[in-house]
């Protein structure tokens, strides 16, 4: 299997489990208390959007346009503690569980694909993994818009947000095109956090190609080495027998 339909499959894996293990969290109003409010403002929202759609409502209107940006500026602001959670645990899973995996998550073992370093003198750390998260997963986009909350009103956060969303499918776009282009498959996010994925089946295979080739080799050298020392014995076998005749040829005429 190609190795960039290995890395989309584990990214799929990896992200169905996230999901499973993290909605629970999120929607247990023990931990986020505004779940509640979360779910009214974007249920008004999604029936807006589809009122509009169905040409219901006039979106040319201030009313509409208003009603959008606060709707916007609300499911954001009730669902900070749920994307601060989010966040958290992307980093634990995608950054430190790989890291302590060896530069695999669950999706990555399934796949036997491995983040390793680009160089082979360097060694990674947590810090790599974060920083290859932070762009992968939309990291820095989903804090800055936590931040956006306390820091703009509705207006000025709605064009943020638009701006952000802009910025997410760029360099999503850019990261997809990078690994299926280039020669090393490697992402935006590689280049960032120094590293590169390797296919281990590929690599066993390599390895094992590579070792044979050594041993043909070794072969090789072994029967140039006997055969060179067997024409040196012979050569000092003939210079032996030459020199005995020599010899007796000497012994001859000091008889005579």
């Amino acid at each position: 299997m190609d190795i960039v339909l290995k890395r989309v499959m584990a990214y799929i894996i990896d992200v169905l489990i996230f999901s499973i293990v993290l909605t629970p969290i999120i929607n247990w109003s023990v931990i986020n208390p505004y779940i509640d409010e979360y779910t009214e403002n974007y249920s008004e929202y999604t029936e807006l959007i589809e009122q509009a759609n169905a040409g219901e409502i006039d979106t040319e209107t201030d009313e509409y346009k208003d009603k959008i940006v606060d709707l916007n500026y609300n499911i954001n602001k009730y669902k900070v503690i749920s994307s601060s959670i989010s966040v958290v645990g992307f980093i634990l899973y995608f950054a430190v569980l790989q890291w302590a995996l060896k530069g695999q998550t669950i999706g990555k073992k399934i796949m036997k694909i491995r983040v390793v370093a680009n160089k082979e003198d360097k060694k990674l750390n947590v810090g790599n993994y974060i920083l290859r998260s932070l762009i992968l997963n939309n990291i820095i986009f989903s804090i800055i818009l936590i931040i956006g909350v306390y820091i703009f009103k509705a207006p000025g956060y709605y064009t943020l947000s638009m701006v952000v969303s802009y910025l997410q499918l760029l360099v999503m776009s850019l990261i997809m095109l990078m690994v299926v282009l280039r020669k090393d498959f490697r992402g935006l996010h590689d280049f960032v956090a120094g590293t590169k994925v390797i296919d281990l089946v590929v690599s066993v295979q390599d390895e094992a190609s590579l070792e044979k080739e050594e041993v043909e080799e070794k072969q090789v050298i072994e029967v140039k080495e006997k055969v060179k020392d067997e024409e040196v014995k012979k050569t000092s076998n003939n210079k032996s027998k030459k020199k005995r005749t020599n010899n007796k040829g000497k012994s001859k005429g000091e008889k005579k």
